[in-house]
């Protein structure tokens, strides 16, 4: 069940009750006339889970309306993306295999932290929407077991070119922190921005609330040490920094599918074509 992250305790102790409730009540009040657009577990969490409410009423200054408003767009958000419906094996096994997107480790803070390697990257029209529900089952899954420690993301850039850079779904996953899991992240960290492309640093500046941008950084070999611990990185970004970190081993079950038997098997629920797996291929590079 997702909690509040240490750094927003003191703000949940400030926190009237009483508005707690009263948005809850009103929140329903809402729902009743149109209850088919949200997910019922999604309802019993907030029925039952008040960091739920309260991390809606921080990210909007404590403002009613304001809370009301983008509760309401969240769940609805949630309830389109199908977000409690995504499963392990919901993704192709080159997603795991290459660690496109993946939580691993802790940062200084405890914090868990989850890379994105944008230096993999390619963007296709095919694919790219499963990659977003790749990322926002990641996402879910570090929600739902949080332990007050927040989450630390890391876009790894390092030797990046113009054929990964993907403004949409690094918008995409920028702004789903804090539009529908508002007081989760407790860092962005952009790694090793080539200077040609340091304009995107200040794109994303603008992606966030004001007052998440001090959550923002971009580091270099030496800086990201403020951030993470040598000894808790993965192996992927052990060869980029120098560092020593673990190898990703996993064994995979069956039900997790190759991409060619993924299209095969649930192409056409994904809107997939015969011969789309080749898509993927420049992951075949990091498997």
């Amino acid at each position: 069940m997702p909690a509040p992250p240490v750094s927003a305790l003191k703000q949940i102790e400030n926190l009237d009750p009483n508005l707690v409730e009263k948005v809850r009540e009103k929140f329903f009040d809402e729902v009743q006339k149109n209850p088919n657009e949200y997910d019922h577990n999604d309802l019993d969490e907030i029925r039952n889970n008040p960091w739920q409410i309260q991390r809606f009423l921080l990210e909007n200054h404590l403002n009613y309306e304001l809370c009301i408003k983008s509760l309401l767009i969240a769940m609805k958000w949630r309830f389109e993306q199908q977000v409690r419906q995504l499963l392990r094996y919901d993704f192709p096994l080159e997603y795991y295999q290459s660690n496109y997107i993946v939580s691993y480790g802790r940062d200084r803070n405890d914090a868990k932290v989850i890379y994105f390697r944008a230096n993999i990257h390619q963007k296709t029209s095919e694919w790219n929407p499963i990659l977003k529900k790749f990322f926002l089952y990641q996402i879910e899954q570090i929600d739902q077991d949080a332990d007050g420690k927040g989450v630390t993301l890391v876009i790894d850039c390092n030797k990046i070119g113009l054929n990964n850079l993907d403004l949409d779904l690094l918008k995409f996953i920028v702004t789903t922190f804090s539009k529908y899991y508002p007081k989760l992240f407790d860092a962005i960290i952009i790694h090793q921005l080539p200077f040609f492309l340091q304009y995107v640093f200040k794109l994303v500046q603008q992606w966030l609330p004001e007052d998440d941008r001090k959550f923002f950084h971009m580091t270099n070999e030496k800086t990201i040490w403020n951030h993470l611990v040598p000894e808790r990185i993965p192996n992927f970004f052990r060869s980029l920094t120098k560092e020593k970190g673990d190898i990703l081993k996993e064994n995979f079950e069956n039900n997790i599918l190759s991409a060619k038997r993924f299209v095969e098997s649930k192409g056409k629920k994904f809107g997939l074509k015969i011969n789309d797996e080749k898509k993927l291929n420049y992951l075949n590079a990091y498997v």
